[in-house]
């Protein structure tokens, strides 16, 4: 793909409010791609950025203040392709989920006191706001399916991303399961894969961080953990902590409602 210019593509790597885990994965990876493209714009990892049009655009973050929002729109108009890269700019995550507790405007006063003059919205993914060409979940992402994406952009072309659930990494190391045998709160049914199955495969039980899996069955997952022992409460904040979609909650709620009465 030769860029708008009739030069070597250019893309530019960028962050709104996240922990950065995006940047560090693609800085760590980049050495891959420049024989084939042109970094103009990458502000954690150089001084020097070209604010000018991009052929592909990674951006990481969520939408949590005006100025994000500002930003995001700024990178949409200048880019050919968006991608959004992590759990943040794909779900939300969890100051997504912590949005969804109580006001944001009470979580900025007791964080930063009454008078504070902080600007924040209620942290949203990106495709809340504009087109997202690809997505591409992770906390933080693999580096496999980054450079998958990439080449993938380079040829014209979008990419396939799975998002089959953790269960299949699992099966596929020959893991025994952490939520069968051991009886662990253990995601992995309706998270999407992508990771590995890092956290199964060391015994520890799946917290959901890729976001949900396709199709995820959120309701059925809640009966299982409650049959194992835990509380409806902590099943659902474990199933909301990286900030799946309301709507595939919307049945547990009505049956949590229920149950309460």
């Amino acid at each position: 793909m030769l860029s708008s210019q009739g030069t070597v593509p250019r893309i530019a790597v960028e962050s709104l409010t996240g922990c950065a885990g995006e940047l560090l994965v693609i800085l760590e990876n980049l050495d891959k791609l420049l024989p084939y493209v042109r970094v103009v714009s990458f502000p954690f990892a150089q001084s020097q950025n070209d604010s000018g049009a991009v052929d592909i655009t990674f951006l990481e973050g969520s939408v949590s203040n005006p100025h994000d929002l500002e930003k995001l729109k700024r990178i949409r108009a200048k880019s050919r392709w968006l991608v959004a890269v992590g759990n943040c700019a794909v779900w939300g995550c969890v100051q997504k989920s912590a949005c969804s507790h109580c006001k944001v405007e009470d979580m900025l006063k007791a964080v930063y006191g009454q008078d504070s003059k902080i600007e924040v919205l209620p942290s949203t993914s990106l495709d809340e706001h504009v087109k997202v060409d690809v997505k591409l979940s992770g906390c933080p992402i693999n580096a496999t399916q980054f450079l998958s994406v990439t080449a993938n952009l380079l040829q014209d072309h979008l990419p396939y991303i799975t998002h089959k659930p953790v269960c299949l990494e699992c099966k596929l190391k020959e893991n025994p399961c952490v939520l069968i045998e051991d009886n662990l709160p253990c995601l992995g049914p309706v998270t999407a894969a992508g990771c590995g199955a890092l956290c199964p495969s060391v015994g520890a039980a799946c917290y959901g961080c890729w976001g949900p899996s396709q199709d995820a069955q959120m309701d059925a997952m809640a009966v299982i953990l409650q049959e194992k022992g835990y509380a409806i409460d902590e099943v659902l904040n474990r199933l909301q902590s990286f900030g799946a979609p309301a709507k595939l909650f919307e049945r547990m709620k009505f049956e949590v409602k229920n149950e309460r009465v």
